[in-house]
């Protein structure tokens, strides 16, 4: 017994007049309602009578016809369900509350979580977006709310057919009028553009097709607030239109276009940008001198050098937030002007590198100072760690927080080196593989180093503190092959004493200037074969003295974690998103945070 086909108003036996009302107003006026009332008494009573003949059925005389009378009831019951369904309170809700509802489920997310993107990071896709046409499917009402509502549709998706790198992207002329159709619904609504240049492949021919550009041309392209594009093979081929509105930009390649550049005389005339993802499609020794450099306040680039890093930072004056893949192989002769003045980057606060980062390389940085940077990231893969220490103050004088997760050897003299130049850090997250006893001695209360004169207390702002811990030269395993120490277990409870529990006792001498007492400590074991031995030599140095203070410490090995934290990219796992949409949000994951919400504490 198949499903039974879904009733529709005009088969509930109801008027004629009733039926169209019902159809448009959702309050029925009171005859109306009336009647309804009725209708739904009868489709109760024929619903009774036909479940008290299925009950009297005799066994096994009329067991033969119990098939047709289900089917008969649950006709009747559906018959019931849609007249109760003309009085229920969800008729009555307002449009505009409607609106709200519909307007949450399209912003509902539909992108798996984020340790599956991370699993697959070198074949994302884009973000997966809810459309309104679903709504329009369920009832005229719900079509008519939603083709009333601009906002609605304020999400556009073209896919265009790839041409080579010259030619402009072609749209299928059988998809050229429901286009239209949908930014009129926007109207002058702010709505989002996302291209993709697909393959055409083998399917039927596209006759009189039209080039993207000549699609944008209608008065609506002016209320183009976001654009994304993933270009394929083919060109951006914008040039001499104007977006007015549109403040936000993503543009990258994916698959065989991954390694072209992007022709910038195609841009269009973007006057309102400020947020701009660009994904490895700036030539060498080139700079794009028709973007707006100079006002954006977001900005994602790769893949550059740093001789083009810093140049681009030069022009960058209004810049918040920036995060850049950086390379640095320098390589024939730059073909932008080297600006040698002095420019101050007044708004910057925060940066991420990947792939490396532009400091302590053949390049000075010197004519930038930025004195309101506090948060520098740098997630670099099979490059030795640098640090900029000619130009420190103007770089690095404001800075509060540093992340360095890098996939190369780094001891504790080199991370030392760098906590030299930066004694108002608060918070620091350092992958470390060897010379852990310098280190962990450097950030002991108390304790005298030598050549680091008569200094005791070091880092005297540090409230947040985490390690990624490369193990290899610490594990627990006899070697000919190379020098085996034990793992520092006491330099580390030493550590963490000194910066809880000896300063909430006020054991330091009282002339001393406050010492902030540490609130978070995070250390994440590598995933070697020993790891686990070490995790566990880790919780017992640090527990005792999480009890008798309010630290806040995770000890974490591999089992732990969502992902390897040297190998992913952060940058890379939502490379399709906007700013405004959580561009950076990897970065922010519990695998990099000195402040884990998934992790259980000690």
């Amino acid at each position: 017994m198949g499903p039974s086909p879904e009733i529709r108003i005009h088969q509930l036996g109801l008027p004629d007049d009733i039926v169209a009302i019902a159809r448009v107003h959702r309050e029925l006026p009171p005859k109306a309602r009336g009647d309804v009332e009725a209708a739904s008494t009868t489709c109760q009573e024929a619903v009774s009578a036909l479940q008290t003949l299925i009950d009297d059925l005799e066994f096994p005389k009329d067991w033969p016809n119990r098939i047709p009378l289900y089917e008969e009831l649950a006709a009747a019951q559906e018959r019931l369900n849609a007249c109760q369904s003309l009085l229920s309170v969800k008729r009555r809700v307002p449009v505009e509350t409607m609106t709200e509802i519909f307007k949450h489920y399209l912003d509902d997310d539909l992108d798996e979580d984020l340790s599956d993107r991370m699993e697959r990071h070198w074949e994302l896709e884009w973000p997966r977006k809810r459309t309104a046409t679903t709504l329009c499917l369920v009832c005229q009402y719900w079509n008519t709310v939603a083709l009333a509502t601009p906002s609605l549709w304020s999400n556009i998706f073209i896919e265009t057919e790839e041409q080579l790198s010259d030619d402009p992207p072609l749209v299928r002329s059988s998809h050229v009028n429901g286009l239209h159709h949908r930014m009129k619904l926007v109207a002058s609504h702010p709505w989002s553009l996302y291209v993709r240049a697909t393959y055409p492949g083998y399917g039927p021919a596209n006759p009189a097709p039209i080039t993207l550009a000549q699609l944008l041309q209608g008065p609506e392209a002016l209320h183009l607030q976001r654009l994304t594009f993933d270009m394929g093979r083919s060109g951006l081929c914008l040039g001499g239109l104007v977006f007015p509105e549109l403040t936000s930009i993503v543009i990258g390649r994916t698959g065989m276009g991954s390694l072209g550049f992007l022709e910038f005389q195609s841009l269009p005339a973007l006057p309102a940008l400020t947020h701009a993802v660009v994904d490895s499609l700036v030539y060498r020794n080139t700079i794009p001198m028709n973007i707006p450099w100079g006002q954006l306040t977001h900005l994602y680039l790769g893949l550059i050098d740093n001789r083009q890093w810093k140049a681009i930072m030069k022009l960058c004056k209004s810049l918040q937030h920036g995060a850049f893949k950086v390379k640095c192989q320098l390589e024939g002769e730059p073909q932008f002007p080297q600006s040698e003045a002095q420019v101050t980057l007044r708004d910057l606060k925060e940066l991420t590198f990947t792939c490396d980062s532009p400091f302590g390389r053949d390049v000075p940085m010197d004519g930038l100072s930025f004195p309101a940077l506090e948060k520098i990231r740098i997630f670099s893969s099979y490059s030795d760690l640098r640090w900029e220490f000619a130009n420190v103050h103007a770089l690095f004088g404001a800075l509060t927080h540093l992340t360095i997760l890098v996939d190369a050897w780094v001891s504790g003299g080199d991370i030392v080196s760098i906590l030299n130049t930066l004694p108002q850090l608060q918070e620091l997250y350092i992958k470390i593989s060897e010379g852990y006893d310098l280190l962990f001695e450097y950030l002991t209360y108390g304790r005298e180093l030598e050549g680091m004169g008569a200094e005791q207390f070091r880092m005297r702002h540090l409230r947040a503190l985490g390690f990624s811990l490369d193990t290899q030269s610490y594990r627990p395993v006899v070697s000919r092959m190379a020098t085996i120490r034990p793992f520092p277990y006491t330099r580390v409870a030493d550590l963490v004493a000194s910066r809880t529990v000896a300063v909430r006792r006020g054991e330091y001498d009282s002339t001393i200037d406050t010492l902030q007492e540490l609130e978070a400590l995070v250390m994440c074991v590598d995933d070697q074969a020993w790891a686990p031995s070490i995790e566990e030599g880790l919780k017992e140095a640090v527990k005792r003295h999480v009890r008798q203070s309010g630290l806040r410490a995770v000890v974490c090995g591999p089992e732990d974690r969502n992902l390897n934290l040297w190998v992913v990219d952060p940058t890379e796992v939502h490379r399709w998103n906007h700013w405004d949409e959580g561009f950076l949000n990897a970065v922010e994951a519990d695998e990099y945070s000195l402040y884990p919400k998934s992790y259980p504490f000690l």
